[in-house]
Formats: structure tokens, sequence, C-alpha cells
């Protein structure tokens, strides 16, 4: 279990906890015991626009965040 987080190198060495794509982003929760899960591009956009969703953020102004998160990923 990993209680640091992973270097910037080091994450892309590792699978999606999600779906075993290759790693570009990490996510942990308290609820989760604070683990560093390496998560892909695709699982981490759609992990984050699930929270903003939950989080009641509505359609039009989580789209625009959406949309800058993703080119800031994705380039």
């Amino acid at each position: 279990m990993r209680k640091k987080p992973y270097t910037e190198i080091g994450i892309k060495r590792k699978r999606c906890y999600r779906c075993g794509r290759v790693a570009g982003t990490q996510w942990q929760i308290c609820s989760d015991g604070n683990v560093y899960r390496p998560l892909c591009i695709e699982c981490d956009i759609e992990l984050n626009d699930m929270v903003l969703r939950w989080m009641g953020v509505g359609d039009e102004e989580r789209e625009e965040k959406m949309d800058k998160y993703r080119k800031r990923l994705l380039g």
C-alpha cells in the first residue's frame, strides 16, 4: 500500500487501479486509508466529472471545468 505520492516518472510505470491501462495520475481518499492509487488519464477524467456531478456543479459550469481539465491533461 502506497502512502507517499508517486513521482512523475514512477506513476507512468504503474497500471490504472480501475482499468489496467498505463497510469498517468494518482488519487487518494480518506475512506481508503489515504493510499495512493494510480489512474490512467481517461479514468481520472471520468472520476473528476463524477465528483463534480455529485457536488451539484451545474452542467454548463461542469463542462467548462472539465474542458479545461481535459486540455491540461491531454494537451
